[in-house]
């Protein structure tokens, strides 16, 4: 097992690709802090989780509350007295509008929830790490951080921001052990944000889902899209001893998307 005896916090752990990582560490031996908004999700997560044979912490967490974020990081250490892993999954896409029609609350929220939430739950857990001069955090960018995509720039702008945070975070904790990458998933199936981004994309442009997604899958070299537990295999190589001397670098898991 990977992760044997190593404990992991996942933010957005409810559901989706969060829930898929969670189910995917508690395979490789790591007991797991579930944070999230809806304690309902968390507690189906964490009997799926002890199933597994490993301990699970269901913690309902608001990332853009400082104060919850610290509350939850605190809980988490006081039952496991260490967090190894780090995955920053929580996230909010945004509804989609031109630029000079975008609102000042998307773009609010969605840099507050996608960028301010991940840089206080890192500042949050990093000194526990720097203490035991070990650690890997992952940052679910997207692909929307480096390619070009209409009617989306809170979302864009916030995942972009993720990439600069982590080599900023990588070049200040390296010489703690900490390693610090992140994933940038294209079109990941089976979750709730691609069922939005198929309403707000047929909202913008008339495209229906099912064109939207046979568009998509013909727009990758692998001509397949991917599932959350792609993701969470991508999440598990970051955060094991695979990647030892990986950091402050970004991985596309999105099927070999061609864009400009």
């Amino acid at each position: 097992m990977r992760l044997q005896g190593e404990v992991a916090l996942i933010t957005g752990a409810g559901r989706g690709i969060g829930r898929a990582i969670a189910l995917r560490f508690a395979k490789e031996g790591a007991d797991i802090i579930l944070a999230g908004r809806t304690q309902k999700d968390l507690e189906s997560v964490a009997k799926e989780v002890s199933a597994l044979g490993r301990q699970a912490l269901a913690l309902g967490c608001d990332v853009t509350d400082d104060r919850s974020v610290r509350s939850t990081v605190q809980q988490g250490l006081d039952r496991f007295g260490k967090i190894d892993s780090l995955i920053n999954n929580a996230g909010y896409y945004c509804d989609n509008a031109p630029l000079q029609d975008m609102s000042d609350t998307e773009w609010d929220i969605t840099l507050r929830v996608n960028l301010t939430g991940t840089f206080q739950v890192c500042r949050a857990v990093v000194p526990a790490m720097m203490a035991r001069r070990c650690g890997a955090i992952v940052m679910l960018s997207s692909i929307a951080a480096k390619a070009a995509f209409p009617f989306n720039a809170p979302y864009a702008v916030a995942k972009a921001g993720l990439l600069g945070l982590t080599r900023t975070l990588a070049a200040e904790t390296g010489a703690y052990g900490i390693r610090v990458n992140a994933l940038c998933p294209g079109v990941v199936v089976g979750t709730e944000m691609h069922t939005k981004v198929n309403h707000e994309v047929q909202k913008m442009t008339g495209t229906s889902p099912e064109d939207r997604v046979a568009g998509a899958r013909n727009s990758v070299l692998l001509q397949n899209l991917t599932k959350p537990e792609d993701i969470a295999e991508a999440a598990l190589f970051l955060s094991s001893p695979a990647s030892q001397t990986i950091t402050g670098q970004s991985l596309n898991v999105d099927g070999g998307y061609c864009y400009c």
